[in-house]
């Protein structure tokens, strides 16, 4: 039993130096700018259902582009803003 929460434990402590020296060297840096893409276009989605359930449409009383979500995810893409930092060395 004590054999295999050792095992466990160096098994997870291999996965977590792996992740971790893979986040210093940038080579996630791809993976965390398209997870933060896809939150702030999830963050986009909420805010335009939001306007509807006030009884705004989109064209009329407001712009997909101009959503603050959608906005965001522009700004990482671009890697400008705070957001952008998100994007640290491509």
């Amino acid at each position: 039993m004590a054999n295999a929460h050792l095992i466990v434990s160096v098994i997870i402590a291999l996965i977590t130096v792996g992740i971790g020296a893979a986040y210093v060297s940038g080579a996630l840096d791809p993976a965390i700018e398209k997870i933060g893409i896809m939150f702030f276009k999830a963050k986009a989605t909420a805010e335009a259902k939001k306007l509807q359930a006030q009884g705004l449409k989109e064209g009329e009383d407001f712009v997909k582009s101009d959503l603050k979500g959608n906005q965001q995810a522009m700004d990482v893409k671009a890697g400008l803003g705070s957001v952008g930092g998100l994007k640290v060395g491509l």
